[in-house]
């Protein structure tokens, strides 16, 4: 034992001399969105080429996920300089990542005190393992240490091991498998103290699982990792096998296992992070694992297994090199879901589940949990990613210590013990179900379809007006003119009686989704993060409270630009929130006022009008001087979210509700041409206008709202879904009214701009020109003809059918993009003469009056493509 004690000193000792502990002082930390196919591809190979000195903590997989990038401070203008060129949004998260690696103290354990082992500080190797020697000490009549093997450096890969002869099944937890994840062994320690002291816990979902299965924990897999993440490199994630004494070769344990071997993110160079050895076990930790795991199956069954890892908030179900989901990975989904959820409530963080390509966008081998579930047909294995989401990273404060364990520990018992209910138990929740359905449970769309249909003449048009009445058709697109595109659902009860209807009267129509509800539960709703205005990041939708928030921060961080007021009260008393931004010099110039959610289920409406405040708040700091110098001009107004009860309500009640909680179309119950044409006064219609203008205290408070700004008033915008429209007032009319041809010229060249960067396509014109029907009580037209504004636009933004109001969370940054481009555009009316002059000159111009004929022509083209597609 004394000798050897005598040759790790001396191996410390020599290791010490020749390694100096790496510095990461001024190192950078960025987050970078790509959004082009062209800007991944620029990440993809630098991460490859390493021609600029960057780490990636999260690898570049696919559009519009966020990479963390940590960048050398002798290559950051180098850096700045690439992002620029290739057009890309980094975030500096932080200019130095040093600071926060030393505030990540690391404590020594004091022996046999098992209770001063705390979860507020990280923990080095020697301390981890003493405290595990005095867990089995003290409580040697249910738990043995052991050894499971010894790593490349000669350090014991320790296990604890419960005994319970009652137990019918093993469950196996393994973390620190990198040695830089130090969260890893800090959850693991913790679920250890916890199943220790489990039969005195109040927690009985924790009783259950202590009492039922017989657990093994291996809180440090690589621990010569460990030991050199805190003493050389913060960042080591490899074993420490040498190839000589002044090497630095490792192995990534995680790309060992003999699980597809060496044949996705992986690689055969040792200089790589990702280096997966010579051949499979070939490490000393990885064979460890492999024949103590023998063994127990040899011995007893293993029905759980279980790796936790850092970082990413995410639940991955094997296998981690495949795209299709196989075995029983939607009953694993599905506890993950519950776990989530779960996890949720406790501090409002939000995880993600699903395989490695779903959640990040690649596919990888090698890895400890592929390999147990296939070679041992384990059926519960999972990798867990623990906190954060990429803010710190690896630099974890010591502060989020317990909070990521605490809710990891809910997600796992919630894993363990959803599928263990008692059919009593589930006879009572079903009952529960069927009393408060109406109350309490949101309404799903399953097997609810959405088809497009193309009325080629007046009897087809009619056959669609009546689908509401006859199949109980929910219109996402209403019936307007002949050769104009339709899109409805049909609830899966109704859709036999359709089919066989349409296919008598010789309609045509084709399928846009089977299953609307999976549509819907891809549109990730994620939450903010309370003063880290970075979680606000438009990759996902966001529910009422997570806006407001963000306004609140937005106001604080940025109190000389933007003020933010209650315009008045819903009808469930929720305030209305109105955001003044005031620029330098903007006092007494014209104002611009942006309206949005007016409509519940139009997420990308609220989303959109959120990034447009956004961009103007910090357009004195833009690149961009074209919205620089827009956002100058004017006094600025903002109302994100005209009707919070209807859009919380499609968050928590039903997706696809659409009015007040009065059951009022606020967008009906303006006063211009109240009650008239395109409206119902029927309660259950989804047009239904109200008892008169402004009865609803939504309509009415931003009656008072528009009236108080009406004094220089110049441009009103209002985001709708979609279509990809520009609707010109009025829609109560067929004719061009006001001042219709100038801002009919306006709204083409931001078309036009609009369809630069992603190709996306918009109609210019009236209701009428675009929808093909007319309709009254609209704010817009309200605002135009009350108050003589000149520059009145409704956006109805994407996308043109394909999915319609369940639009992808990947589209909502695209979205927001090209519709600012199209916003900036209306708002330089000058610069857009200077181009149509050009544009004669050159012989270009365009007869506009060719574009209802394009826009048919399209639609049936589309419906022909979609159709055979």
């Amino acid at each position: 034992m004394k000798l050897n004690v005598f040759i790790h000193c001396f191996v410390f000792f020599i290791n010490i001399r020749l390694c100096k502990c790496k510095d990461y002082t001024n190192y950078a930390l960025f987050n970078v969105l790509p959004v082009e196919r062209y800007q991944l591809e620029f990440l993809q190979n630098l991460e490859k080429l390493k021609y600029i000195n960057v780490m990636f903590w999260t690898k570049p997989a696919r559009l519009h996920n966020n990479v963390q990038i940590l960048v050398s401070p002798n290559e950051i203008n180098l850096f700045k300089e690439r992002l620029n060129h290739f057009n890309l949004n980094g975030t500096l998260l932080t200019n130095n990542i040093q600071k926060l690696f030393n505030t990540q103290k690391v404590t020594s354990y004091t022996r046999m005190k098992v209770e001063s082992f705390s979860w507020n500080t990280y923990h080095n190797l020697e301390g981890i393992y003493q405290w595990m020697t005095d867990i089995a000490k003290e409580y040697s009549d249910k738990v043995h240490l052991t050894a499971v093997g010894l790593s490349a450096e000669g350090r014991e890969i320790l296990a604890l091991e419960f005994l319970n002869p009652k137990a019918k099944s093993t469950v196996i937890v393994e973390g620190t498998m990198h040695g830089n994840e130090w969260i890893t062994t800090e959850f693991v320690t913790y679920l250890i103290y916890h199943i220790a002291k489990a039969d005195k816990a109040r927690n009985t979902k924790l009783q259950q699982v202590a009492k039922k299965f017989r657990w093994i924990m291996i809180p440090v897999a690589n621990p010569d990792g460990y030991v050199y993440s805190m003493q050389s490199d913060r960042l080591w994630r490899k074993n420490r096998n040498h190839l000589g004494l002044h090497s630095q070769i490792g192995v990534d344990l995680n790309r060992n296992f003999d699980y597809n071997f060496c044949s996705h993110d992986s690689s055969n160079n040792t200089n790589h992070d990702n280096y997966c050895g010579p051949k499979p076990f070939s490490e000393p930790e990885t064979q460890a694992i492999a024949n103590y795991l023998e063994k127990i199956q040899n011995r007893e069954k293993l029905n759980f297994y279980f790796s936790f890892h850092a970082y990413g908030q995410k639940i991955i179900v094997p296998y981690s090199d495949r795209i299709k989901h196989l075995e029983n990975f939607s009953e694993m989904e599905n506890y993950g879901k519950q776990a989530i959820l779960q996890m949720y409530k406790l501090y409002g963080i939000k995880y993600g589940v699903g395989t490695i390509y779903d959640t990040y966008g690649y596919r990888s081998a090698g890895d400890s949990v592929s390999w147990v579930k296939k070679t041992y047909k384990v059926k519960y294995a999972l990798t867990f990613y623990l906190r954060d989401n990429g803010t710190y990273g690896y630099a974890l404060p010591p502060e989020m210590i317990q909070p990521a364990c605490k809710e990891m520990l809910v997600g796992l018992m919630e894993v363990m013990t959803a599928r263990h209910k008692h059919k009593m138990k589930l006879i009572f929740t079903a009952v529960i179900l069927f009393i408060s359905a109406s109350e309490c449970f949101s309404k799903k769309y399953h097997n609810y379809t959405l088809y497009r249909g193309i009325p080629v003449s007046e009897e087809h048009l009619s056959f669609f007006k009546n689908l509401s009445e006859l199949y109980n058709a929910n219109f996402w697109r209403e019936p307007g003119l002949v050769y104009r595109p339709i899109e409805f659902t049909i609830p899966p009860e109704k859709k036999m009686f359709f089919t066989h209807h349409a296919m008598r009267e010789g309609i045509y129509y084709t399928t846009l989704m089977e299953d609307v509800q999976s549509a819907f539960d891809m549109q990730t709703v994620t939450s903010y993060i309370r003063r880290n205005m970075a979680s606000f990041d438009w990759m996902s939708y966001f529910r009422l409270g997570d806006i407001y928030d963000w306004l609140k921060d937005l106001s604080h961080q940025y109190h000389d630009r933007v003020h933010i007021k209650s315009i008045g009260k819903s009808l469930e008393k929720r305030d209305i929130l109105a955001v003044e931004v005031r620029l330098p010099y903007s006092k007494n110039k014209p104002k611009v006022i942006v309206e949005g959610g007016i409509h519940a289920r139009e997420w990308i409406s609220v989303a959109f009008v959120t990034y447009f405040l956004h961009e103007i708040v910090l357009s004195p700091e833009s690149n961009n001087t074209a919205l620089k110098l827009a956002a100058a001009k004017f006094q600025w107004y903002f109302v994100p979210v005209l009707n919070p009860d209807g859009y919380e309500y499609t968050h928590v009640k039903d997706r696809l509700y659409r009015k007040n909680m009065n059951g009022v179309d606020l967008n009906r119950n303006f006063g211009i041409e109240f009650g008239g044409i395109g409206t119902s006064s029927n309660k259950y219609s989804e047009i239904y206008c109200g008892k008169n203008a402004f009865s609803e205290p939504e309509s009415a408070a931003m009656e008072n709202y528009v009236k108080s700004l009406s004094s220089k008033l110049q441009y009103y915008f209002a985001f709708h879904s979609y279509g990809q429209y520009l609707i010109i007032p009025y829609a109560y009319s067929s004719l061009h009214l006001d001042n219709f041809n100038e801002v009919h010229k306006m709204g083409m060249f931001a078309a036009k701009e609009i369809e630069k960067r992603y190709r996306t396509m918009y109609t210019v014109g009236t209701a009428y020109d675009t929808i093909g029907y007319m309709t009254s009580g609209v704010s817009a037209c309200w605002v135009k003809k009350s108050f003589n504004v000149p520059y009145v636009v409704i956006f109805e933004l994407r996308d043109n059918g394909r999915h319609g109001f369940a639009l992808p969370p990947k589209e909502i940054l695209p979205t927001c993009y090209e519709t600012m481009d199209g916003i900036v555009s209306l708002l330089n009316p000058n610069s857009n003469e200077k181009i149509e002059k050009t544009r004669h000159v050159n012989g270009e111009a365009r007869v506009d009056k060719m574009m209802d004929s394009i826009v048919i022509l399209w639609n049936v083209l589309f419906f022909i493509i979609v159709r055979f597609y």
